[in-house]
C-alpha cells in the first residue's frame, strides 16, 4: 500500500494498518484525504540572522538538503520566501529574513518586514554565532524588535548557537567528528550559561535556546526538536532526517559509533514507545 504517495516500509505499514482497525475504512480514507490537505500546506519557518552565522548550512544539516537560502539584498522592502521539497515528500517554507543591527535607519524599514512577515511563520529561528564573545547586539534586537514584534507568539521562537566548534580551548577530533573532552566541556559550560542568560532577558523557555553546529553536524537533534515544539500544532509536518554526523567521521570509526550512537539512543526510544502507547490508548477511548 502507498500512503501520501509514498511507498511505505513495513514498521510504518503497521501503524497505518492499526489506525484502519481503530478508524475503520471510512473514517481512516477521511484522515488520509485531511493529511494530504494538511501536508500540501508546508509549515513555514521564518530564519533570521547576520551574514556568515550559517543560515543556510543550518537549513541543509536539519533537513537533509542542499538549498541555498538567498540572503535578502540591502535595503530590501520583502521577506525572501522559497518553498523546499524535503526528501519524505513533504515541503518547507523558509522565509529568510533581513539581518537587522548594521544600520538604524534601514532597521526601521526592515522592522516593517518583521510586522508583516512574523506573526505568519509557525517558527521563528534566530542563528547566532555561539563562539562570538560579544552577544549584546543580538540579544537586543531579541529583545527589543523580535520579541516585540512576535508578541504574545514567543513561544514560537527558537534560538540557535551555530558554530560550536570554534569554541576553545579544546580542539575538535576530525577523526570521530566529535568535540575533544576538553572543547565538549567548554562548549557546554560557554552554551549553557548563553541559554539561562538569554532565556532570563527574553522570558523564554531554556530548552527554546539550542546550540550546535550544523557544518560538523553536531547536536542537530537538539536543534530540531526545539523548532517543532515550538511549531506547536504544524510541528508533526517537519522531516525527521537531519544530516547524519558519522557520515563525516573516518571510516574505519563509523561501524563502532554507529553502535555507540545505538545504545544511547535506547533510552529515547523507549520514551518514543511509551508516548506512541499513551497516543493508542487514547485514540481507542475515541471510538
Amino acid at each position: 500500500m502507498e500512503l501520501f504517495g509514498k511507498k511505505l516500509s513495513p514498521e510504518r505499514q503497521k501503524i497505518v494498518d492499526k489506525f484502519r482497525e481503530v478508524l475503520g475504512d471510512k473514517e481512516f480514507k477521511l484522515f488520509e484525504s485531511s493529511v494530504q490537505e494538511e501536508l500540501a500546506k508546508p509549515p513555514k519557518v521564518a530564519i533570521i540572522g547576520k551574514t556568515g552565522v550559517g543560515k543556510s548550512t543550518t537549513i541543509n544539516a536539519l533537513f537533509g538538503l542542499q538549498e541555498k537560502v538567498s540572503h535578502t539584498t540591502h535595503g530590501t522592502t520583502e521577506a525572501s520566501k522559497k518553498i523546499i521539497e524535503l526528501p519524505q515528500g513533504a515541503k518547507l517554507e523558509v522565509i529568510d529574513m533581513p539581518g537587522l543591527g548594521e544600520d538604524i535607519e534601514i532597521d526601521k524599514e526592515y522592522t516593517k518586514i518583521y510586522e508583516r512577515t512574523l506573526p505568519e511563520a509557525d517558527v521563528v529561528l534566530y542563528v547566532i554565532q555561539a563562539d562570538l564573545k560579544a552577544l549584546t547586539e543580538d540579544q537586543r534586537i531579541l529583545r527589543d524588535i523580535v520579541q516585540n514584534v512576535m508578541g504574545n507568539l514567543k513561544g514560537r521562537l527558537v534560538v540557535g548557537l551555530n558554530q560550536v566548534d570554534k569554541i576553545g580551548p579544546g580542539t575538535w577530533n576530525t577523526k570521530f567528528n566529535y568535540p575533544s573532552p576538553e572543547q565538549e566541556d567548554n562548549i557546554n559550560r560557554r552554551c549553557q550559561d548563553i541559554q539561562k542568560k538569554l532565556s532570563s532577558a527574553l522570558s523564554i523557555n531554556v530548552e527554546q535556546v539550542e546550540y550546535y553546529s550544523a557544518e560538523k553536524r553536531y547536536r542537530l537533534y537538539h536543534l530540531l526538536a526545539a523548532i517543532i515544539k515550538a511549531s506547536g500544532n504544524v510541528g508533526w509536518k517537519f522531516s525527521i532526517n537531519p544530516a547524519d554526523p558519522i557520515a563525516l567521521a573516518d571510516p574505519s570509526v563509523q561501524d563502532l559509533l554507529r553502535k555507540e550512537l545505538e545504545e544511547k539512543q535506547l533510552d529515547w526510544w523507549q520514551k518514543i514507545q511509551r508516548y506512541v502507547n499513551d497516543l493508542w490508548s487514547s485514540l481507542k477511548g475515541w471510538f
